[in-house]
């Protein structure tokens, strides 16, 4: 029995750092330590210093004779250890079991309960030495607390005897409490000391420097939260970034830094990009240069690869969008070379006038080839990474190959039926590039709509996993779409040619009277362009299948589609129209 009325019989089961200090404090406001169990030296001698007098028992001893059982053992010990104490019967009726773990709650007390024991769950949210100096920093300290109601006040007042501040906690909230908590304190002692080996390392340094920085990092932190982020991750310094991962790489020794170094700098730029500190652009070049990649300053021309070998020597496991051109680059390449960045960490072009799609009297010995300035408008957009640009005998070293795809009936319509041959040529050259590239994603033009639908349909049915991401039209101030064959135009070529995406402005604006309608208006601006324009097809389709939907099925999205020969240029044109059907 205890010596004074209203004090228990205190026994600590685990007289670890936690246990001895605690059972010191309660012995301290009058409780009577009854016994403690220790198995280790360390435990022992921490029972000696700060329990004097108290004796070392066996665990069976020390609950039998406790009316306050202190279960300061590790988390993961702890189920077994009641279980098997309850199995014994050693809990009692209106015993005080208190566990300090703050990965359970009560439920892990259910043997002891059953037994008629009134469990008790109490968390000190500190870190312990197992010395007194841990006695003054218990005052104050907040203790998670959890206990069924009827118990919880003597759970409030056990911590208050402690000199805590209790904060009551659910039950199915202490997992996520332990780990939020266990991240802070124990993954903080681990950075600063990675940070201390690295300080270490330069002669007249020393590491306590560290000291002012790190205090007011955690003060910044604790009361201010995202707030108080600073540093080069949080300012997009992609370029320092990429210096400090190749500096830590060279550091011998401490394998963990750089992986750690990595890991929480990719956690700080997704919660700047989530909280508005960083656009996507500055992110995606911080998450690149962690992976050793750095981003290409704006000017400097990507690497050119002209032969397959060196392709594939060149691609990185980075997340990586294609664009496929035949060169003679505009703005609308350009389009689609931002969208691709957007997509990607890696972005490759590849830029090859592919002789398969050209047929007889085409303009494949005329058509634009401009390599060098084409690395120069790639340079300025600073997000290229690799050029391919192989020549005809490197992508067919056979000469024309013997194995093609073919574009079926959804190729023989509109372009197809004009230029027959055209989308295999294309398909089968996208099909290989596809596969020497290796993306997860390609982005093409909505300009070549049939094009586009088609490489979706082939990577579908082949089931290639690659993403195919559509771009809009990008037009010339006047509405012109943008295309490499615009510069073949004479003067009163280029301005005749504007008939083109003036009619499919008059459809679009006649949309709301139907398809008949809108093949209609787009048909007058055409007739009135004058004979400059020779008209190939005017189309009406749906923009899966690129043939006129029938009336009963007729989607509410359509395309309509203009091909017409400009003096000797053939261009091509459309938009998408939201049209009801007809009956």
């Amino acid at each position: 029995m205890t010596a004074r009325p209203g004090r228990l019989g205190v026994g600590v089961v685990g007289a670890g750092r936690v246990g001895a200090v605690l059972a010191h404090v309660l012995r301290g406001t009058g409780h009577a330590v009854i016994g403690a169990s220790g198995v280790s030296d360390a435990s022992r001698e921490r029972i000696a210093q700060l329990l004097p007098d108290v004796p070392v028992l066996e665990v069976e001893q020390v609950v039998e004779r406790a009316e306050l059982v202190l279960l300061t053992v590790p988390d993961d010990a702890l189920r077994p250890l009641v279980s098997g104490l309850a199995a014994l019967g050693r809990f009692r009726e209106g015993q005080l079991v208190v566990h300090t773990a703050g990965r359970f709650g009560t439920e892990v007390l259910a043997p002891a309960r059953d037994a008629g024991a009134i469990p008790l769950a109490i968390h000190p949210a500190m870190t312990f030495s197992g010395t007194e100096t841990d006695i003054a920093r218990l005052v104050g300290a907040p203790f998670a607390v959890t206990a069924e109601e009827g118990a919880l006040p003597i759970a409030l007042a056990l911590v208050v005897e402690l000199g805590g501040e209790p904060v009551v906690l659910p039950e199915h909230a202490r997992v996520r409490y332990h780990a939020a908590m266990s991240h802070a304190s124990n993954h903080l002692v681990t950075l600063i000391a990675q940070a201390r080996g690295a300080l270490a390392t330069i002669d007249g340094v020393d590491p306590g420097m560290l000291g002012p920085l790190a205090q007011a990092s955690l003060d910044g932190a604790v009361h201010r939260g995202d707030a108080a982020l600073t540093g080069p991750v949080s300012r997009g310094d992609a370029g320092t970034v990429a210096e400090h991962v190749a500096a830590l790489v060279e550091l011998d020794g401490q394998p963990d830094l750089l992986a750690s170094y990595r890991a929480l700098a990719r956690a700080t730029a997704q919660r700047a990009l989530r909280t508005g500190r960083l656009t996507d652009t500055p992110a995606s070049d911080v998450l690149s240069a962690l992976d050793g990649y750095p981003p290409r300053a704006v000017g400097e021309p990507p690497r050119l690869i002209r032969s397959v070998a060196d392709l594939r020597d060149a691609l990185t496991p980075r997340r990586r969008a294609v664009v496929m051109t035949m060169g003679a680059l505009h703005e609308g390449h350009l389009a689609l070379v931002r969208r691709a960045a957007q997509l990607a960490k890696e972005v490759v072009v590849t830029i090859f006038v592919n002789p398969l799609q050209f047929g007889a009297g085409e303009d494949l010995e005329r058509y634009p080839r401009t390599l060098d300035a084409d690395l120069a408008v790639l340079a300025r957009t600073g997000v290229v990474d690799l050029v391919f640009a192989p020549s005809v005998e490197e992508m067919y070293p056979d000469g024309e190959p013997r194995v093609t795809l073919s574009a079926g009936p959804m190729g023989e319509v509109l372009e197809g039926a004009s230029r027959p041959g055209h989308f295999d040529g294309m398909l089968t050259v996208v099909n290989k590039l596809l596969h020497l590239t290796r993306p997860d994603a390609s982005v093409f033009g909505q300009k070549d709509a049939q094009q586009l639908a088609l490489v979706r349909r082939m990577v579908a049915d082949l089931d290639m996993g690659v993403e195919i991401v559509g771009e809009p039209i990008v037009r010339e101030p006047d509405g012109l779409a943008r295309s490499s064959r615009n510069v073949y135009l004479s003067a009163p070529e280029r301005q005749a040619a504007l008939a083109l995406s003036r009619a499919m402005a008059a459809g679009v604006a006649a949309a709301a009277a139907g398809p008949g309608a809108v093949l209609t208006a787009a048909r007058d601006v055409l007739d009135a362009a004058g004979p400059l324009v020779e008209v190939d097809y005017l189309a009406l389709v749906d923009p899966s299948t690129m043939r006129a939907p029938e009336a009963r099925d007729a989607a509410a999205e359509t395309l309509l589609a203009v091909a017409a020969t400009v003096g000797r240029t053939r261009l091509i044109d459309n938009a998408v129209i939201d049209c009801p059907g007809e009956e």
